[in-house]
């Protein structure tokens, strides 16, 4: 399911679905630290969500000091036969956006949209976790700006994001049937750092279990000596 509004200078679309999920998924189940890899899977889903699979965009290794256009756009609609898109990733919401926006210049200089996405997560109100029993627990927001929001001032287009998420997060929440009273969509922190602490938490308690088993084992032998021994000394009394 998809919710999509445009803003003055911009638009937004958002995404649940059980290919959100997915996506959640192969990014907290990847080994590693690789922030690339992590952009790499959200932009295949971008690609796939808003342009049907028909973006074009470079799997191959990516080589240092080289600029890699992260998604081509060709259409007949398309006044120079092709876009490009540049997509930046942020688990944790707007917390740098503004960032983003300092370096637009740069961005637009090769790229003929920016599309800024965040992850949001249902959450219960009162005891803030997650909820596993939904189908559909995380939202993919995207921001889509245009070379045009360069003639604005970023305090101005910071303010105008900033306004327009607190309103799409809201409709957002009340198509996908939200209860407010119980439940909101919030930003998520890190997904990559949450997911290496819920892999070390894994691994230590399969480390416990294992342990806890050979102490069990351990435990189980002295026991079988101990009766051993009293068998023996039984057997001695009555000798």
């Amino acid at each position: 399911m998809e919710l999509y509004i445009e803003y003055g200078n911009f638009q937004i679309y958002g995404f649940w679905s059980k290919e959100v999920s997915t996506l959640v998924d192969k990014i907290n189940s990847y080994h590693g630290k690789s922030y690339a890899t992590q952009h790499d899977m959200v932009l295949k889903f971008v690609n796939d969500a808003i342009f049907q699979g028909k973006g074009e965009f470079n799997k191959e290794f990516r080589k240092k000091g080289k600029t890699y256009p992260d998604l081509k756009i060709s259409g007949k609609k398309i006044e120079k036969g092709i876009e490009i898109v540049e997509l930046r990733v942020r688990t944790n919401q707007l917390k740098y956006l503004r960032h983003e926006l300092k370096k637009r210049e740069k961005i637009f200089s090769t790229s003929d949209w920016l599309y800024f996405t965040y992850f949001l997560q249902v959450r219960l109100k009162k005891e803030g976790k997650g909820l596993i029993d939904r189908t559909c627990i995380y939202y993919v927001v995207i921001i889509i700006l245009s070379r045009k929001s360069l003639l604005i001032p970023i305090d101005k287009l910071a303010a105008e994001i900033q306004m327009g998420t607190r309103d799409f997060t809201k409709k957002l929440a009340e198509k996908s049937g939200i209860d407010w009273e119980k439940e909101e969509l919030l930003g998520v922190e890190n997904m990559i750092k949450v997911a290496d602490l819920e892999r070390k938490v894994r691994v230590l308690k399969g480390e416990l279990k294992e342990n806890k088993k050979i102490i069990e084992d351990k435990v189980k032998k002295l026991e079988e000596k101990d009766n051993e021994i009293e068998r023996l000394k039984a057997q001695l009394k009555d000798k």
